[in-house]
């Protein structure tokens, strides 16, 4: 939904700088980027990996071994 959201903003930043005079050449970012996040987005669903699959994937955290600054039972 966000990304619709994003993209939907730079669409209309791209129409916005057409529009304006002699601001053309500037929409090509806009559009570039907007392109780009669909090509992603398109990627991602025929990968068939949403966000939530990606996040439920990822690794558990590493810890640095007992006594570590990140050890839960650490003594003061």
């Amino acid at each position: 939904m966000i990304t619709l959201i994003i993209l939907f903003v730079l669409v209309a930043l791209a129409l916005a700088f057409a529009l304006a005079l002699g601001l053309g050449p500037l929409a090509i970012i806009p559009a570039v980027l907007a392109v780009g996040v669909a090509i992603w987005i398109i990627a991602a669903l025929a990968r068939g990996q949403t966000p939530g699959r990606a996040a439920r994937r990822a690794d558990g955290p590493e810890l640095l071994g007992p006594g570590g600054p990140d050890d839960p039972d650490r003594g003061p």
